[in-house]
């Protein structure tokens, strides 16, 4: 691709995608060298995803997530950590599980960034407990992907139900620190719809390569420095909370 000077952006959604930016912009306004980052994310139901996201976290489950601690590349229990996260106005703090995230890997890659992770977690809280069932299973079956979409469609006129109770929010967090843990920047992002925000954010990345500003290559989200501002600024619409704040 870089050699045919052909551009491609891998991952180019809301989490991953956005959200690598998030990070990058975390480590940038904390001023010093990052040396701990923690990636939340947050969908009320299914975001209005459906089946979908229901299928993908079965899979997803089948997967020890990958964590780097102290430089080192782990691999702890799926779906455990759990822990509060405070996603502000409008959704608060609720439950996230550790899970499988590729950027992770890219931004610890990039950003040199020793302790990182991601936890995700969805309402009403019954899921997240249904998910710590579900992760009991064999990874055999978890992985068949024919099977974990057959039980995501059985359980649609359920999931439906619950989705008109709770919405289809989308939320994002990152915290970024320095080693002495007294300085933080937090990254905080809603949107009131994840299908929404997914579409807008895909769309901001094509944007960037159509009008020329990504150069030749395959990059991941994190490596693209000069889009930033302005993959923001298009995501931001529609947005019911935006706050970067440091500490």
């Amino acid at each position: 691709a870089q050699a045919a000077g052909v551009p491609a952006v891998v991952s180019t959604g809301i989490w991953p995608g956005v959200s690598a930016l998030m990070v990058a912009e975390c480590v940038q306004q904390l001023g010093k060298a990052a040396d701990r980052v923690e990636m939340s994310f947050y969908t009320a139901g299914t975001g209005g995803a459906g089946p979908t996201i229901v299928s993908a976290t079965f899979l997803l489950l089948a997967e020890p997530p990958l964590t780097y601690e102290s430089g080192r590349e782990c691999r702890p229990e799926v779906w455990g950590g759990r822990r509060l996260a405070d996603f502000g106005p409008g959704v608060g703090e609720q439950y996230v599980h550790l899970l499988d995230e590729p950027e992770v890997y890219t931004c610890h890659r990039t950003l040199g960034v020793p302790n990182i992770r991601s936890s995700f977690g969805t309402a009403p809280d019954v899921w997240n407990w249904l998910f710590a069932a579900v992760k009991l299973l064999p990874a055999s079956v978890l992985r068949n992907r024919g099977l974990m979409q057959g039980v995501a469609n059985f359980s649609m006129p359920i999931i439906s139900a619950v989705d008109k109770l709770v919405g289809s929010t989308n939320a994002m967090r990152v915290d970024a620190f320095d080693i002495s843990g007294q300085h933080q920047v937090t990254f905080r992002i809603t949107h009131p719809d994840l299908e929404d925000c997914v579409g807008l954010a895909t769309a901001a990345f094509a944007l960037e390569v159509l009008e020329g500003k990504v150069p030749g290559g395959v990059w991941f989200p994190v490596e693209l420095q000069p889009s930033r501002a302005k993959i923001f600024e298009r995501v931001r619409r529609g947005a019911i909370f935006w706050e970067l704040e440091s500490k």
